[in-house]
């Protein structure tokens, strides 16, 4: 069996707030539709990026910078995925009824 692929990627915290509850909730409702692993790192302290109590242990405040991993199918869309939500701040836009 092949060794699995690492898809890798810098993103950086840019919202005033950090890492709080919600865009924890964000990150952990995306990274739960991906069958493989994904997993947010700053430093020694590793966070599987499908818990939302994991990620809020990470205490990421803006301007800091983490390391993104994705293993499994559509690794490489799922790091696309979460890398757009840290790139507009978590802001979504807004849903039409």
């Amino acid at each position: 069996m092949p060794d699995a692929v690492i898809h890798r990627r810098t993103v950086t915290v840019l919202n005033e707030q950090g890492l709080h509850f919600r865009p924890c909730q964000l990150i952990a409702l995306a990274a739960q539709q991906h069958q493989g692993s994904v997993v947010l790192s700053r430093g020694d302290t590793r966070a599987d990026a499908k818990s939302l109590l994991e990620l809020l242990t990470l205490a990421a405040e803006r301007g800091m910078e983490l390391e993104l991993e994705v293993t499994g199918p559509d690794s490489d869309g799922v790091v696309e995925k979460l890398a757009e939500l840290f790139s507009c701040g978590f802001q979504m836009p807004p849903q039409n009824s």
